[in-house]
């Protein structure tokens, strides 16, 4: 499966993507759990926004090998 990355996210890990391999279905909040042991805690906040085949989606939802899942940072205006 590959996790992309865009925006600031993007900048701060210095890669647009990981490959990650899993056996059976897994949440988003399991990826969330690895990749913050990987790249740290302040990368992955709360507030973090995911999509799985382009709709943002939440931490219960559960992904399978096939899809393609997207972390990016929340957008702010001003």
């Amino acid at each position: 499966m590959k996790i992309f990355y865009f925006a600031s996210l993007k900048e701060n890990l210095k890669t647009s993507y990981d490959d990650m391999n899993f056996q059976k279905p897994v949440t988003i909040s399991s990826i969330k759990k690895i990749l913050i042991e990987k790249y740290g805690e302040q990368y992955f906040p709360n507030n973090i926004l995911c999509a799985v085949n382009h709709v943002i989606v939440n931490e219960n939802t559960k992904v399978n090998e096939e899809d393609e899942v997207a972390f990016f940072p929340p957008v702010t205006g001003g």
